[in-house]
């Protein structure tokens, strides 16, 4: 079970926490433990509003070493920020972590009801889903590589890939990147295969037979929905196939918000994904308190 803080005052020794047995139904089921989620709860349970994170792991960026551009964290594992930020939530009374998956959500005139794998059930009166996107696997063998010498983000990790950076893709995503990333020659031939040594990347192999040496790939690659439970509860999605939301991450469906990468129309990143999660988690106090 869960806890909820409680402050009891004996007029002698002062002030002393107790936790006890969170009641449902709580304030918010948090579906997704990456940064739009993590830092959802984090917000709901500086209120003091009780919170329940789930999460089936593992996260998008997790075959990534280390995660770049988001500021005081430069170079942090993605398990590391995980692990901090998981620490930090269990010193709140309010909130439960619970590492499982959801299987079914049903949504209610008061509440929303959310059944997990183990056949518990969670009773909410929000749900918010920052369940993500997945990257659908790239093609050529670059998925061997991707989150070290492949990459789809030149901010998050651009400047890690080296000096002979080859963006491969069709427009717009190649002129986007080579916008971004300074001194990129277009070649209109189209990528056969790729060249390994020692287990690394060396190489992309062109029609005709030619060789391009490179260091690492810009490869933008296609993504789609990290979770069913968007569909399944008759969220509207965007001609990109993101969630629909408002500027408080409000969807379609009364009672449930999403936050993230499913539902951010591109722009992905740690940053912004936090960013939606503390605009949602702000969304549903508002609500609580209106």
């Amino acid at each position: 079970m869960g806890a909820r803080l409680e402050v009891a005052d004996d007029g002698e020794r002062g002030l002393e926490l107790g936790l006890l047995p969170l009641e449902e139904p709580l304030d918010c089921v948090v579906v997704g433990g990456g940064p739009a989620g993590l830092q959802a709860a984090l917000t709901l349970a500086r209120v003091h509003r009780s919170v329940a994170l789930v999460d089936a792991g593992p996260g998008r960026n997790a075959s990534a070493a280390h995660m770049h551009n988001v500021v005081s964290r430069d170079g942090t594992p993605p398990a590391e920020f995980r692990a901090v930020a998981r620490e930090q939530l269990a010193g709140y009374g309010t909130v439960r972590l619970i590492d499982d998956r959801v299987a079914s959500a049903e949504v209610g005139d008061d509440a929303v009801a959310v059944e997990l794998g183990s056949g518990e059930r969670l009773d909410a009166r929000f749900l918010l889903l920052a369940t993500g996107v997945a990257d659908v696997p790239l093609p050529l063998g670059l998925a061997r590589h991707w989150g070290n010498q492949v990459a789809h983000c030149p901010f998050c990790h651009g400047h890690e890939l080296g000096a002979r950076v080859v963006v491969l893709g069709g427009e717009p995503q190649r002129e986007h990147a080579a916008r971004i990333m300074a001194g990129v020659e277009v070649d209109e031939r189209r990528a056969t295969g790729i060249v390994e040594e020692g287990g690394r990347l060396t190489a992309i192999e062109l029609e005709g037979g030619a060789v391009l040496l490179c260091s690492g790939v810009l490869a933008g690659g296609d993504v789609r929905q990290g979770s069913s439970l968007p569909a399944a509860l008759g969220c509207a999605r965007r001609p990109d196939g993101t969630i629909e939301v408002d500027m408080l991450g409000r969807t379609s469906v009364p009672r449930v918000l999403a936050a993230g990468d499913a539902a951010l129309s591109g722009g992905h990143s740690v940053i912004a994904a936090a960013a939606a999660g503390q605009l949602a988690a702000a969304g549903i106090v508002r609500e609580l308190i209106a």
